[in-house]
Parts: C-alpha cells; structure tokens; sequence
C-alpha cells in the first residue's frame, strides 16, 4: 500500500482517510503500523498534527485511536475540515493528535 494515499497534509496538519483492514487480516497489527507509518510520514512533511474522521458507532475503531493517542475534538465553527462522504445519516467523531516534532 502506498502511504501517500492516506495523508493530505494541511495547513500543517495531515488527514488520515479511509484506513481499513480486510477481516481476516485484523488483529495482526497492521493497523497499528499503517498509522506509524502515517505518523512519521506527517513529521517527515513538518506537520504538527494528525487528523482523521471515525465513525461514531465504530466503537472499536474509536479505541483504537484513542489507544493510539487520538482525542475527540470539536471543530471549530467555520473551519473548512472536508467531510467523509456517504450518508447524511452517518455521524462521526473528529480526532486529532498532536505530532512530536521528532521522528520516532
């Protein structure tokens, strides 16, 4: 998988989009490593934090992020954040993670 294709970096602040893990392969780590990667890949650009969409009824993926150092955040009014796309009954929490300025 190339990396490139789950960041954007932004105004310094890098998005992590669509990270998914077919079924038979979680529990391996590999998410895990997909965002390290990510992560350093956000320093190495100067970004100084990471940000990312979750599904709010995706219980486990909200731990596995919080797990990981994300926390929710509400988006301040105005801010041009893009929104995932698909349905309008779909609700998600925003998360972000401040970056150490070293890699790791």
């Amino acid at each position: 998988m190339n990396i490139s294709k789950l960041l954007c970096c932004r105004t310094g602040i890098a998005y992590i989009s669509n990270l998914a893990v077919r079924e038979n392969f979680k529990r391996k780590g590999i998410a895990t490593k997909l965002v390290e990667k990510a992560e350093s890949h956000a320093r190495s650009w100067n970004c100084r934090a990471m940000a990312l969409h979750c599904d709010i009824e995706n219980r486990v993926a909200t731990m596995f992020y919080k797990g990981h150092g994300y926390k929710c955040v509400k988006v301040p009014e105005g801010a041009k954040w893009p929104e995932p796309m698909t349905s309008t009954d779909m609700r998600f929490n925003f998360m972000m993670k401040l970056l150490k300025n070293s890699p790791p």
